[in-house]
């Protein structure tokens, strides 16, 4: 009789056994199969309002706008500090620095409602940049490495864009920023 006994309990413990690894297999299977299927099919979310991603690029203090009569002693020693400039990647970059002064003064006017002068001033903006711009491939051309000021100006394009596109009323200074482009 304890033959008996032995058996049947060592029978229930492997067969406790056995069912309880299946369950956990099968468990484990079903795991990876839920898994697989959802890698397969992503799930699409379509969010109420339409994701607009700001671009990482922060334009300096625009200081004095063209509004004040001090502006054009301004503009004049912006051209005078740029025609002493010699070195074109130097010179590039500080094309740069006046175009996005002149992009956030336009910003400035525009949210204080002097709209022509805004778009004028986003115009100027985007000349400058325009002037960055070919003188950095002219000078990659030239087989000078200017992989540094390329990067900034792709995000400074964008940033133009990104201010330019918010309002329908610069539409002549984002047509310029549209042709600005690297390959």
């Amino acid at each position: 009789m304890e033959t008996r006994t032995y058996l049947k309990q060592a029978w229930g413990s492997v067969r406790n056994a056995i069912i309880g690894c299946s369950a956990a297999v099968l468990f484990g299977i079903a795991v990876l199969l839920m898994s697989i299927y959802s890698v397969a099919t992503p799930q699409v979310v379509h969010p109420a309002e339409p994701v607009t991603v700001k671009v990482e690029y922060y334009l300096p203090y625009p200081g004095i706008l063209p509004d004040s009569p001090l502006y054009k002693v301004k503009a004049a020693r912006d051209r005078v500090m740029l025609w002493l400039v010699l070195d074109g990647e130097k010179k590039a970059k500080r094309e740069l620095l006046y175009a996005d002064k002149r992009i956030g003064a336009a910003a400035a006017l525009a949210d204080g409602g002097q709209m022509e002068l805004a778009v004028s001033t986003a115009t100027k903006a985007e000349k400058y940049l325009e002037l960055a711009v070919n003188r950095v491939r002219k000078l990659s051309g030239a087989g000078k490495d200017v992989k540094s000021i390329k990067m900034v100006l792709v995000k400074a394009i964008a940033k133009h864009r990104e201010i330019l596109e918010g309002r329908p009323e610069f539409g002549p200074a984002l047509q310029i920023n549209k042709t600005l482009t690297f390959e």
